[in-house]
């Protein structure tokens, strides 16, 4: 954001204030800065805004509402001209893990767009329950959108959305210029859709709907042709409900156990002339990718799906796991020119504890220089394992998603007077109701005994099954490949 004072005249003194009501003369269709950019003026002709496009004006208004919060009922003559340093600015959601009704969507939704935010990446599919209608295959929600409990509390976790809610928020999010985009994720994190259509996996034996956590072996079979055909024709009825340009494919956690073992995996591998199972995926999202671009989306999938190093198509690397191999990953595409959203773990993951991630962590994060020429925008994931009402969902949240707002539009790094704005915005977020964490950035001891907690509590609700499964695939790589 650039601030110029306006003509001699009208620059700010002790009376040079707008004070309301005032008029709002929208000029449309002047080249400002850009297609989300626009001019703020305010002096004694009223507020005039300038905008190539009514993106550019939305953004104008958002601006003007944050300005009426910092100056009550007076606002200074001033010239603001405004563009955002990356065009994709987001925000993901879990719905999965555990189910948020519509208005708690719509009111985070109005939030984003206040902090002008521009894309809501819908993660509606995992182990732990698969959460949109498709007429196709009704038992996905018949019996993948249920469980029994979460990690033996006895409590029911049940919910979808049903078409006509996906399409509202769909509309509600165009009125405030975002994106949606879905997320099924794939050949991992499909128990759900495995527990209702158990002939897709490798083993077709009859399973439940995830209900604890970690990385489950239960994953699609990829070496079967019809589980092919399984994820065309559901790929075909979400892309039908979601007009974005992007899908999100997932990718990854991957636990490939029983494609060591499974004779189609295998065969399908020999037969295609692949490395590995690694190369086994990369062929099978190939499919899937190629199968999307043809409907005109681009799909995003995050940077541990790429291990294979054989996915060909019109893809976006998330770039979230930041371990050695991930690192090497996102930055081989990026030199083979495949663009890059930055959602890194240990500074732009919402739900872990804010002695782990506070937010003077999240606002001074810097994307790796080697990948920065591709990145086209930065993403805060909230996943929620142990999330479980608004309430928490919100404490997560805020302020640390400001901070990353913050950073995706403005070039200007400044985390001191961040802090003064966020003052006046936490203004805004009271008036929704939001019960924001009052403390991000605790103190070294409190924050590491409040992360220890945490961890130990997670640790505690992961299935021993899954861990027994990732030290057997281990176990048998090693065997396979390391002879």
């Amino acid at each position: 954001m650039k601030l110029i004072p306006l003509p001699q005249a009208l620059t700010v003194s002790n009376k040079d204030f707008l004070t309301k009501p005032y008029i709002i003369n929208n000029i449309i269709a002047e080249k400002v800065a850009g297609p989300e950019g626009y001019r703020l003026d305010i002096g004694s002709q009223g507020v005039v805004i300038t905008a190539e496009t009514p993106r550019g004006l939305f953004y104008a208004k958002q601006t003007l509402t944050q300005l009426e919060e910092e100056y009550a009922e007076q606002l200074p003559f001033v010239s603001i001209t405004d563009f955002p340093r990356y065009a994709y600015r987001g925000f993901m959601l879990d719905c999965s893990r555990h189910f948020f009704p519509i208005d708690i969507i719509k009111k985070q939704l109005d939030i984003m767009a206040t902090l002008k935010l521009n894309t809501f990446h819908w993660h509606l599919t995992d182990d732990q329950g698969w959460r949109i209608q498709l007429d196709g295959f009704p038992r996905l929600t018949e019996i993948g959108s249920k469980r029994a409990q979460t990690a033996g509390d006895g409590k029911k976790v049940e919910g979808f959305y049903t078409k006509d809610e996906i399409s509202d928020i769909v509309a509600y999010c165009a009125d405030r210029f975002i994106e949606v985009i879905p997320e099924i994720d794939l050949p991992g994190h499909f128990k759900a859709a495995l527990a209702a259509y158990p002939q897709f996996s490798c083993n077709q034996l009859e399973i439940t709907v995830g209900e604890g956590f970690g990385i489950s072996p239960d994953i699609l079979c990829a070496g079967k042709e019809e589980s092919y055909e399984f994820c065309y024709s559901i790929l075909d009825e979400v892309a039908e409900l979601f007009p974005g340009r992007y899908f999100h494919l997932g990718g990854d956690e991957a636990l490939k156990l029983y494609w060591l073992d499974c004779p189609d995996c295998q065969k399908r591998i020999a037969d295609c002339g692949l490395k590995n199972e690694e190369e086994l995926q990369g062929y099978f999202m190939s499919k899937m990718v190629a199968h999307l671009n043809e409907k005109g989306k681009t799909v995003i999938n995050w940077n541990d799906g790429m291990l294979g190093g054989n996915i060909k198509g019109d893809i976006i690397v998330q770039y979230w796991k930041e371990n050695k191999i991930g690192r090497e990953v996102a930055i081989k595409e990026a030199k083979n020119g495949r663009k890059v959203i930055i959602s890194p773990f240990f500074s732009y993951y919402l739900d872990y504890p804010y002695g782990m991630t506070p937010l003077k962590k999240t606002y001074n994060y810097e994307a790796d220089g080697a990948i920065t020429d591709q990145v086209i925008g930065l993403e805060a994931p909230l996943w929620t394992e142990h999330i479980e009402d608004a309430e928490k969902l919100w404490q997560q949240i805020y302020p640390r998603l400001v901070a990353l707002a913050e950073r995706a539009w403005s070039n200007k790094k400044d985390y001191q007077s961040f802090l003064t704005r966020l003052d006046n915005f936490n203004n805004i977020l009271n008036r929704y109701n939001i019960l924001y964490c009052n403390n991000p950035n605790p103190y070294l001891l409190p924050g590491k005994l409040a992360t220890l907690k945490f961890f130990i509590k997670a640790l505690s609700r992961v299935e021993k099954g899954n861990l027994n499964a990732m030290k057997k695939t281990k176990e048998k790589l090693k065997n396979k490949y390391n002879k």
